[in-house]
């Protein structure tokens, strides 16, 4: 039995479960209908929360870690991410698990459970919070495995045949706009519960979540620019709306009061296993040359007093020459909100779609609003043409820092910057692989590196020159 048909029983059972009838008295309704006693029926906000920890772990836990190393934003160099970067062998086991994730527990199954259970209490406020986070979940997975199990997904089929990697995206698109929908029609009191203290970001603000969910828009808009080139105007009107400021920022929204309330980052490279080490030159010498202070968030520069012992800390004793990087506190602080969607993510698409629809004159205003935003030197006034588009793509590739499949799908769209892969013999890889699990019970699953399980997804196929410079494109 496949995965997704497993869950698709699960589904079943928990919308059963949901539709529990009132019995007539006032003590209905909302989540005062959910016994504490019947742990069989989890209540809107209980459902909520691994939901929020599923987007977390798929935005900064092993899919970020891996693509980010693809990306050259992080290097790997012990274990399996030593091969990672060094020959890109990667296999269906690379994911551990990340396509099933998506699916399970906190993923698609508990996000209909909820939105069937708030539809049925008339929560308009958590049905389209839920359908946003939906949209979220689904659209990355788009972007990281290309065709997916997706309309079949909870339809309790023996091989659920998985949708075209564009289709995705369309239904993405029609997801987040109905989550936009139901919170402009919300309206407090009545039966809106919504989350309040379970929306870790938020606390169930409609505006804010509406806003995100415009940048949501935008972002996916952006990943099927380079075979839909209308798509750039399409994403241009979402960051119009999007996050404003960085009081909009969602973040992944961590404790840091214990080792599995930490930064996801901190967890896996700091205190568990030291696999990663900061990427090659491409991203430090973008940040110096623009005095970039976020240099000092990203990275540890090793200095005499405090030079390099081992792979994941500068400490003092060693005889190792200065200068090297270690990681700053996006991965060594574990109580670090890692940035996931953001205002400066919105201002610099608003930058790169201005600039692909014919206003240069929006696209460097957008740029220097993100530069001095982070305290960056600006760009020239001067500034136009190509060399601007390649002075916009540099920077959204220093911003998705840490988000890695954010700089990834980057590169695979633009080949910007123009990477130079670490095998001789290989590409830079263009997608995941299913799991291997997942392959092995859905017969509609190719092998893998075949037809669809190959090395690069429908939405970025390989570029021949770089956007940002017009030389050959060298890693795809």
């Amino acid at each position: 039995m496949t995965y997704a048909r497993k869950l698709g029983i699960l589904a079943v059972l928990g919308t059963m479960l949901g539709a529990v009838g009132c019995h007539g008295d006032y003590l209905t309704g909302g989540e005062l209908s959910t016994s504490p006693n019947r742990p069989t029926v989890a209540s809107n906000r209980n459902l909520f929360i691994p939901i929020q920890a599923e987007l977390f772990n798929l935005w900064s836990g092993d899919p970020a870690r891996v693509t980010g190393i693809y990306a050259q934003e992080f290097s790997g160099i012990n274990r399996q991410y030593a091969a990672l970067d060094a020959t890109y062998s990667q296999d269906p086991n690379t994911t551990n698990g990340q396509q099933q994730a998506i699916y399970s527990s906190g993923g698609l199954v508990d996000i209909v459970n909820l939105e069937t259970q708030a539809k049925q209490q008339g929560d308009t406020l958590f049905l389209g919070i839920a359908q946003i986070t939906e949209g979220a979940l689904m659209g990355t997975a788009a972007d990281i495995f290309g065709d997916i199990v997706y309309s079949q997904a909870l339809q309790h089929k023996a091989n659920p045949k998985p949708d075209d990697q564009l289709a995705v995206y369309d239904s993405v698109q029609k997801v987040l706009s109905a989550g936009i929908a139901n919170l402009q029609a919300y309206h407090t009191g009545g039966t809106n519960a919504g989350p309040g203290p379970a929306d870790l970001n938020y606390g169930g603000n409609a505006a804010k979540w509406i806003a995100m969910a415009h940048t949501l828009k935008a972002r996916f808009y952006m990943h099927t620019g380079k075979v839909r080139p209308g798509a750039y105007a399409q994403a241009l009107a979402e960051a119009q709306l999007g996050i404003q400021s960085d009081a909009g920022n969602y973040t992944a929204a961590i404790s840091g009061s214990q080792i599995g309330e930490s930064n996801l980052y901190y967890q896996f490279n700091d205190y568990y296993r030291g696999d990663m080490f900061p990427g090659g030159p491409t991203i430090d010498s973008l940040l110096v040359a623009h005095n970039d202070p976020r240099r000092d968030l990203y990275f540890t520069v090793c200095t005499a007093a405090n030079v390099k012992q081992s792979f994941t800390d500068c400490q003092p004793g060693a005889a190792a020459p200065t200068g090297l990087l270690d990681f700053g506190d996006i991965v060594n602080d574990p109580t670090f909100q890692v940035p996931l969607v953001t205002y400066n993510e919105n201002t610099l698409i608003w930058a790169e779609a201005a600039y692909r629809t014919g206003d240069q004159a929006t696209a460097l205003a957008k740029l220097n609003e993100e530069r001095a935003n982070v305290g960056a030197d600006p760009a020239p006034n001067s500034l136009s043409g190509q060399p601007l588009l390649n002075e916009i793509l540099n920077e959204e590739y220093v911003n998705d820092f840490a988000l890695g499949e954010e700089a990834w799908m980057l590169y695979n769209r633009t080949c910007t910057p123009n990477l130079v892969p670490h095998s001789s013999t290989k590409k830079i890889p263009g997608r995941l692989f299913y799991d291997a699990g997942e392959q092995q019970t859905n017969t509609n699953l190719p092998p893998a590196g075949q037809g669809i399980n190959g090395y690069r997804n429908p939405a970025t196929p390989a570029s021949a020159t770089s956007d940002g410079t017009g030389a050959v494109c060298l890693g795809q």
